[in-house]
C-alpha cells in the first residue's frame, strides 16, 4: 500500500498563498497547419513546459465555409506577468497570429 505524507508533497496545496503563479496565454491564429507548432516553439525555446494546452478550431458559422481560426490556450506555471509579457510579444510576432492575451492566475486553486 502506498502512503503519501501531505507535509512532504512536491506539489503546492491549492489554498497555500505561496502557490506558484500561472500565466495563461490566449492566442487566436489563422487555421494554418503550422500555427500550433509555431506557438509551442516559443515556449520550447525558453525551456518552458506548458501545464495545459488546448486548441479549438472554428469559423464564422456560415455553412460550407471552412473553419478558419484556431483558439489556442497555453498555461505555464511559475510565470508572473513581467515574465509573460515578453513571451506574449514573441507570440504576436508570429505571422499567422491574429491576437494574443496574457493573463495571470494564482496557483492551482483557480479555474
Amino acid at each position: 500500500m502506498l502512503s503519501v505524507d501531505p507535509k512532504r508533497s512536491e506539489f503546492p496545496h491549492p489554498l497555500m498563498p505561496d502557490a506558484a503563479p500561472v500565466a495563461r496565454f490566449s492566442v487566436l491564429t489563422d487555421a494554418d497547419p503550422s500555427a500550433v507548432p509555431r506557438v509551442l516553439e516559443v515556449f520550447a525555446l525558453r525551456d518552458l513546459m506548458p501545464r495545459r494546452v488546448e486548441v479549438a478550431q472554428f469559423g464564422d458559422g456560415r455553412p460550407r465555409v471552412p473553419e478558419n481560426e484556431f483558439a489556442i490556450e497555453v498555461e505555464v506555471s511559475g510565470l508572473d506577468y513581467a515574465a509573460a509579457e515578453p513571451i506574449a510579444r514573441k507570440l504576436r510576432a508570429i505571422i499567422c497570429v491574429r491576437s494574443v492575451e496574457a493573463l495571470q492566475k494564482s496557483g492551482f486553486g483557480d479555474g
